[in-house]
């Protein structure tokens, strides 16, 4: 018997060069529900004459592959190896936002760089004890790199199977604030292609990295979650206490791919496009009016009584995980961000639901500060 049972999977992100070698690799923990799929484009022909004796035929032609569809999901686990903070899923936030090499810790982008005064490569990320910050500065780009393969290991004991994903790029990432649970990121993206890679483990994979991954202690609490909320464009500022009972963040790339359509031939996927990055999410709380403290209520009032902002500024942040010193946790910060009007809610109490939208600051779009994530441990 050759089954493959999901409980058996293990997931590698593989870095290579332009030339297709190989630099380094990654191994992930994955929770249940994961995909990778991949389905084909196809057209038909019918032919229906009149007559007492007619043809009726049907015609399938395969045009062209979609491309392959993956998704799964990951714990975030801050922890600190050789005083540098680390996660397991660092190789997904690279490739969400645009690197194309990797060294000592650091991952790096040459997409944007080599003119005047740019340098050499872009950092995607800044390490230290204690933090790992990583941004959207390099990540304007058109077209993500193709130097990122995913892997998807059945390695069941004398019943291994490898399947590979080309050409891996990240499309969406989400973090759902459940109060009661642990923080995990819902990951999807695209790739080129998928193939069978067989039943032994690839060379390349023979030695990843594994940071993180056997640790029982980096886990991220969302009880203890807390957000920081101050408008700045309103003079004085206004700063908001408000308690979570809930909320996620998403990050969004809305990638498309350019696939020929030539005739005569499968056509397969060329390149992948970028499409307007989106950063958003919601945060649910209880309808608190207690004036002397600024809580929810006053916000609620502000943002409805004002008709003039058509876009309104404040710094917020996310804190999953709390803000207590020494213990796992993840920031997102929102420099700029935008607030729509909050929702009632009419439950046994009433709550609101506030959306928010990261914005470059003063409007100008060659900016890429939208936000920033911070890996606390």
């Amino acid at each position: 018997m050759a089954l493959q049972f999901t409980r058996n999977a293990n997931v590698y992100v593989q870095l290579v060069d332009g030339a297709g070698t190989h630099v380094q690799a990654w191994k992930l923990s994955v929770l249940d529900g994961f995909s990778f799929t991949q389905s084909i484009n196809s057209s038909e022909i019918t032919i229906n004459e009149a007559g007492s004796i007619s043809r009726r035929a049907r015609l399938l032609f395969n045009d062209s592959l979609a491309p392959v569809e993956w998704s799964m999901s990951t714990y975030a686990r801050p922890i600190t190896d050789t005083s540098i903070t680390h996660c397991p899923e660092e190789p997904l936030w690279a490739m969400m936002l645009g690197a194309d090499g990797y060294a000592t810790n650091q991952y790096t982008s040459s997409v944007l760089a080599g003119a005047s005064p740019s340098p050499a490569t872009e950092n995607i990320n800044t390490p230290a004890n204690g933090t790992n910050t990583f941004d959207f500065s390099a990540s304007n780009v058109s077209s993500f790199s193709d130097r990122w393969n995913i892997y998807f290991g059945f390695e069941d004991t004398g019943n291994i199977q490898f399947y590979k994903l080309d050409s891996a790029v990240v499309n969406s990432v989400t973090m759902d604030f459940d109060i009661d649970g642990i923080a995990t990121l819902s990951w999807s993206g695209f790739a080129k292609s998928l193939s069978d890679e067989g039943t032994s483990v690839p060379t390349d994979l023979a030695s990843p990295i594994t940071i993180g991954l056997t640790d029982t202690t980096n886990f991220i609490r969302n009880r203890i979650s807390t957000v920081s909320l101050t408008r700045t464009d309103v003079t004085p500022d206004d700063v908001y206490n408000i308690v979570l009972t809930g909320g996620s963040f998403t990050i969004e790339n809305n990638v498309s791919y350019l696939t020929p359509e030539e005739l005569g031939i499968v056509n397969a996927p060329l390149a992948n496009i970028t499409g307007a990055r989106s950063i958003s999410g919601s945060m649910t709380c209880y309808l608190d009016n207690d004036q002397l403290n600024s809580k929810s209520g006053e916000l609620f009032a502000d943002l409805v009584a004002d008709v003039d902002t058509v876009r309104n500024v404040f710094t917020l942040s996310l804190n999953v995980g709390g803000e207590t010193a020494s213990t796992p946790r993840v920031a997102f910060e929102l420099p700029t961000a935008h607030l729509e009007v909050p929702t009632i809610n009419v439950e046994d109490l009433l709550t609101l639901e506030i959306n928010f939208h990261g914005q470059v600051s003063g409007g100008n779009v060659d900016l890429t500060d939208e936000a920033t994530i911070v890996y606390k441990s």
